[in-house]
């Protein structure tokens, strides 16, 4: 990786990092300058706008995600086994310490205002979610859930358990060990009879 590459990506793991703790919509230029401690002018020549710079957070950001949730898991694996690996990797991808997850704030934040970064937010979560189905219906095809599982409606309410947990972790009703998301996601096994 050349050097102007290399200082690229610290600048964007700065910015994930802030985008974090603030939501997106609040990352600026001169936010992201002071804390990667250049000029914004020099932060200006990386990204040209705003909206460029959120942008590429968010690209960092998504590709953080698939590397550490989704790649981090045995490949040779599938179904409840593979949805169980996911789900742990899922719950703390990005920082065990992170106030929440920056794709639930930037859903909020960005869910009235039309353009690029609604779209990508759009097309990160629908990808995830669709992946998420493609599991649990190699789960019922193994055997591993009954015959008469939903795909789509057992990772609704997979996803209703991770928003709630982050929620409540924010507002100090969900312990570290994401007690209370394992306490819904096995009842949520259970009740689809994973065996």
């Amino acid at each position: 990786m050349g050097k102007g590459k290399q200082t690229k990506q610290q600048i964007l793991a700065k910015g994930l990092a802030l985008a974090s703790e603030t939501g997106l919509n609040d990352l600026t230029i001169g936010m992201l300058a002071t804390a990667a401690g250049m000029s914004k002018s020099g932060l200006f020549g990386h990204f040209n706008s705003k909206e460029t710079m959120q942008l590429n957070v968010l690209e960092y950001a998504s590709e953080l995600f698939k590397e550490h949730v989704i790649l981090a898991c045995d490949r040779d694996i599938r179904g409840l086994v593979k949805l169980n690996q996911l789900c742990q990797n899922w719950l703390n991808w990005y920082k065990p310490d992170a106030a929440t997850c920056i794709f639930i704030n930037a859903a909020a934040e960005f869910d009235d205002q039309p353009g690029a970064l609604r779209d990508h937010i759009q097309a990160t979560l629908k990808n995830w979610l669709s992946y998420l189905q493609h599991i649990v219906t190699q789960a019922v095809q193994d055997g591993d859930f009954a015959p008469d599982t939903c795909p789509q409606q057992f990772v609704f309410e997979l996803y209703s358990l991770y928003l709630g947990s982050q929620n409540l972790r924010w507002l100090a009703l969900e312990d570290d060990n994401r007690s209370r998301f394992q306490a819904g996601f096995n009842a949520l096994l259970a009740k689809h009879g994973a065996n």
